[in-house]
C-alpha cells in the first residue's frame, strides 16, 4: 500500500447522476456520486458488477451512449472547469490527450482491421500534430516503454496477432501516447493470468511515478487495490457507500458492505473451510429498496435501514460513510 501527500484536485465529481431511460423504466446507474482525484495519486473505485464503476468513468469521459443514457444532475470538473459545459470539439481535445482511458477488454477496444502502430499514431497525429513518420517512431518508443519486445516488428502487426497481455500493453501505450494528466484504467488486468497481471500493475506504478500522473483505477480485486491505491471509493448500487485512504479502509472499514468485501478476500489463512461470501445480489435498479440499498443483504440492518436512505457522514482524514450505524438515530 502507498499513500500520497499530493492535495491538488485534478478531477472533481459532484453529486453526479447518470440515468438510463429504457422501455422498462428509468435506471439510476449513478445516483448522487461525489469524489475527487488528486494530483499524482491513485484512486481506486471498487464494488461488485452493477455498482456503477464503469458508468462513472464513461460519464467523466462524456462517452455515455445517448439515448438511452443521460447525465441528469451534478457536475464533473477538470481543473475547476465543468466538462459538462464543454462542446463535443472541446471534449475531443481533452479525451485521449489530457484524460485517457484503458478500456476493459482490449480485444474489442482495439480495431481489428488496423495495425497497432496506426492506432497508436492516430492520437499522436491528432493531438500532438506529428507527421505520420514521427508518429510511427513515437509508437515504436511507446511499445518499448510498455515492455513489448521487438517493437519495430510488433508495430506493424494486427491485434489478433498479439497475446492478451500484449494487447493490454498496446492499450496502455495508446492511453499514454499524449502524456495525460489522468489515466482511467477500467479493470486493466481482467482475463490476464497472474504473472501478466503483476507485470501490468508494476508497469502502471512505474509510469505513474515517472510522470506524476493521476490514476483512477476501476476494479473488483481488492488485492490490486492494496497494491496500487492511495485512496479508495467503495460503490454499491450506483452510490458511494464509503471512501477514505487505503490504510483506513483496509484496517478499519466502517460500512458493512466494505467489511463484507474484505472478508471475501482469499488469503493464506483461509486455506481450509468455506470462503466467506456476501449473501444476496445487487438489487434490480428498476426496483430499488426504499431505504439503504444494502439493507436486504446487511446483517446489521434495522427497521430504520429498511425504511430510510442514510446520508453521507464525514469523519477525520476525509473519510466518509453512508450508514445509519454511525448516526445518532441508530439503535442496535
Amino acid at each position: 500500500m502507498s499513500i500520497t501527500t499530493k492535495t491538488k484536485s485534478i478531477v472533481s465529481v459532484e453529486n453526479l447522476k447518470t440515468y438510463f431511460y429504457t422501455e422498462d423504466g428509468v435506471v439510476p446507474a449513478i445516483d448522487g456520486v461525489s469524489f475527487e482525484v488528486k494530483k499524482g495519486e491513485t484512486l481506486a473505485i471498487v464494488g461488485e458488477s452493477g455498482s456503477g464503476k464503469s458508468v462513472t468513468s464513461l460519464s467523466i469521459m462524456q462517452l455515455i451512449p445517448s439515448p438511452p443514457g443521460k447525465i441528469v444532475d451534478g457536475d464533473i470538473k477538470f481543473h475547476n472547469e465543468s466538462l459538462l459545459e464543454k462542446t463535443d470539439k472541446e471534449m475531443r481535445a481533452i479525451r485521449g490527450n489530457q484524460i485517457s482511458m484503458i478500456f476493459q477488454e482490449p480485444m474489442t477496444s482495439l480495431n481489428p482491421v488496423f495495425k497497432v502502430g496506426d492506432q497508436i499514431a492516430e492520437s499522436l497525429m491528432l493531438h500532438q500534430k506529428l507527421s505520420k513518420k514521427e508518429a510511427y517512431e513515437e509508437a515504436v518508443r511507446l511499445l518499448k516503454l510498455v515492455g513489448i519486445p521487438e517493437a519495430e516488428r510488433r508495430v506493424n502487426q494486427y491485434p489478433h496477432e498479439l497475446s492478451g497481455g500484449m494487447r493490454q500493453r498496446v492499450m496502455i501505450a495508446i492511453a499514454l501516447a499524449c502524456n495525460p494528466e489522468m489515466l482511467i484504467a477500467d479493470e486493466p488486468t481482467t482475463a490476464l493470468d497472474v504473472t501478466i497481471q503483476n507485470q501490468i500493475l508494476a508497469l502502471l506504478k512505474k509510469l505513474k511515478e515517472q510522470s506524476n500522473m493521476s490514476i483512477m483505477l476501476i476494479t473488483h480485486d481488492l488485492g490490486v487495490v492494496a497494491e496500487m491505491a492511495d485512496r479508495v471509493v467503495v460503490m454499491y448500487s450506483g452510490q458511494v457507500v464509503e471512501q477514505g485512504d487505503v490504510f483506513t479502509i483496509f484496517e478499519n472499514p466502517k460500512h458493512p458492505y466494505t467489511e463484507g468485501l474484505l472478508r471475501s478476500m482469499p488469503s493464506a489463512e483461509k486455506r481450509t473451510g468455506k470462503l466467506y461470501a456476501i449473501e444476496g445480489v445487487v438489487p434490480n435498479p428498476l426496483n430499488l429498496p426504499k431505504g439503504c440499498r444494502f439493507a436486504p443483504r446487511c446483517e446489521y440492518a434495522t427497521d430504520l435501514c429498511h425504511n430510510e436512505m442514510p446520508e453521507i457522514l464525514s469523519f477525520q482524514n476525509e473519510e466518509e460513510v453512508r450508514c445509519w450505524k454511525y448516526s445518532e438515530r441508530w439503535e442496535s
